[in-house]
Order: C-alpha cells, then structure tokens, then sequence
C-alpha cells in the first residue's frame, strides 16, 4: 500500500491551522476584550478613566465569586444550574433573619453560607446517588429554591426601617475601600481567585478534580472517590453562591426573591468564555475571572454609549454563542 506524504509546506500550514485554532479557542476573548478596551477608550470620556476601571471591577465581584464554584463544577463536566437561585434564597434568608428576627450579621451571613452549602450537598447527593443527569437535577432545585424564595417573601422586598436597617451593618462589602482607594468588593474578589487558583493547582483536592473531569473511569481506578469530589465541590459551588448572596444584600440593602436571576447567564458565559471545557478537565481559573471582567465591560461600556437594555440582551446571547463556539474549537483541537 502506498501512503501518500505531505509536503513541508503542507505541514507547515496544518501546524499554523492547529495554533491558529488554539489560540482563537483559548484566548480569543481576550483579542476582543483588547479591541473593545480600545473602541471605549476613543469613543467614551469615562471608559479608561480609574474610577470606571474600579467600578467594572466592583461589579463584576458577585457574578466572579459565583463564577469560581462554577469553574470547579465545569471542571468535572457537570453544570450548576441552581447558583443564582442560592443567591436568591440565601440572600432572602439572611435579610429575613436579619430584619424579622434581630439576627446579627454575622450569624445571619454564616446561615446563608450554610444554606449554600446545604443546596450543594443536594446537588451532589442527588447526582452521583440517584446518577441523575446534571443539568435536570440542579434545574429542579433552582426551580425549588425560587419557588422557596418567593413563599417567604410573598412576592415582596424585604428591607428595614430608615435609619434603623440591620442591614447597614453589611453596606462596607459593597461600598467600603481599603485605604480610602481600592473598593473592598474588589479585594475580596482577588483574594477568592487567589485562593481558588491555589487549591487547583497546589493541593490534592484540586489535582482531583481535574482527574475526575479527563477521565472519570482512570480517576476511579487510581483511587479517587470520585462521587465524593464531586459532592464536596458542589457544596463549595453552593457555599460560594452563599457568599455572593451576602454581598449582594450588602450591595442592595435590600432582599428580593428574583435577586439572582440576572446571573445565571452571565456566571455560565464566563467560566465558558474562559474557556473552562464543558466537558471537563481543561480550564484556568484566571482565564474565567478575565472573562468576568470583560462581560461586565461589556454592560459597562454599552451603557456609556447609550445602548438601549434590549440590545444589551441581544448582545449577550451573541456573547454566548460565541462562548460555545469557542468551546467547539477547543474541543477540536483535542480530537
């Protein structure tokens, strides 16, 4: 049998194909992120000025923090679906306790990490011991948590008496700073990736999650306890939803039962956009908070340029889609 040879120039071209793909599949967000820094910067007055640039950061501190437990589950090739549903409940829960029933902050914020947690535990229970797909199972505790959220509070706000609000005692997570300069939602969204990036890649834990999502079978014959991963780090991924529950009732001031609905999309894309694999075991965590970033830019500078929220919407899905795309690309690339 003859086979037939390529010739150099041919493998040089699929060599440049190959990187060429890589690159656009791995970093290509981030050629965008550059090119729209630059359009605002020429076409806004407040863009690229340092108050803007904190305040992009400031706002991007609950979807990042969310994003972290997000980033684990993807790692695994599972979904967490109910994240923005914990918000929703954790942060009506921990107002409640706060304003109805003289619960101090701090019992009242551990409640709500507690909660997160809980939801997690779930989560897991549910998908490695009734091996029920991940998607359905955390789709119908979001549906139960919102549906939870809305019975306490009976489609209402939940806020506390002018200038006697429990809740005041939170407001320096959203609008306090460090030093009088750097906003302290900022600081504590570098230190989560901070620490988030050394349990992936300096501990066991992290090496683990990374084996289950390669390849679950070799995870398992090597000795992990793969169910056991995989219930711990949705408890963290609900624990971190706790968490971003509480700073987003300190950004409010206030608790709705929909306080977490806008985020879903916004978490998923990131991690996606990062480009963490959806079907696990390939993924950055620095990559998905520069995904945060650059979404929250993108609201940012659409609202300088007077684009309307419908748009916004519209862009938004094309974001994703190009999201997935990538993932498709990368995806490629390892076959």
């Amino acid at each position: 049998m003859i086979k037939s040879q390529s010739s150099p120039g041919q493998s040089l071209w699929s060599e440049r194909r190959r990187d060429l793909i890589k690159f656009l599949g791995e970093q290509g967000f981030i050629l965008i992120f550059i090119l729209w820094a630059i359009y605002l910067t020429f076409n806004t007055k407040n863009f690229a000025t340092v108050e803007n640039i904190l305040t992009i950061l400031r706002q991007a501190t609950i979807v990042g923090i969310a994003a972290i437990g997000a980033h684990f589950v993807i790692l695994m090739g599972l979904l967490d679906l109910s994240i923005a549903a914990v918000i929703s409940l954790a942060g009506v829960v921990m107002a409640s306790l706060m304003i109805a029933q003289g619960v101090t902050p701090l019992v009242a914020g551990l409640i709500a990490l507690g909660l997160g947690a809980l939801v997690g535990l779930v989560n897991g229970l549910i998908i490695t011991k009734l091996r029920i797909n991940s998607i359905i199972a955390t789709l119908g505790t979001s549906s139960i948590l919102t549906g939870i959220a809305f019975t306490i509070t009976q489609g209402k706000t939940i806020f506390g008496e002018r200038g006697n609000n429990p809740i005041d005692a939170i407001l320096f997570l959203s609008r306090g700073r460090v030093f009088e300069i750097i906003p302290v939602p900022v600081v504590i969204l570098f230190a989560f990736y901070v620490v988030a990036y050394f349990v992936l890649q300096r501990t066991l834990y992290g090496a683990r999650v990374y084996a289950v999502g390669n390849n679950e079978r070799a995870a398992w014959l090597s000795g992990v306890n793969v169910d056991s991963i995989r219930i711990v780090t949705y408890m963290l991924s609900g624990t971190l939803g706790g968490f971003a529950a509480i700073m987003q009732v300190a950004r409010q001031g206030t608790a709705t039962a929909g306080m977490g609905a806008d985020f879903l999309f916004p978490i998923l894309t990131a991690v996606v956009l990062g480009g963490a694999s959806l079907t696990g075991g390939r993924g950055r965590i620095f990559s998905t908070l520069a995904a945060v970033i650059f979404l929250t830019s993108i609201t940012n500078g659409m609202i300088l340029l007077g684009v309307s929220i419908y748009t916004q919407n519209i862009v938004s899905g094309v974001i994703l889609i190009v999201a997935l795309s990538l993932d498709r690309l990368r995806l490629r690339e390892r076959a």
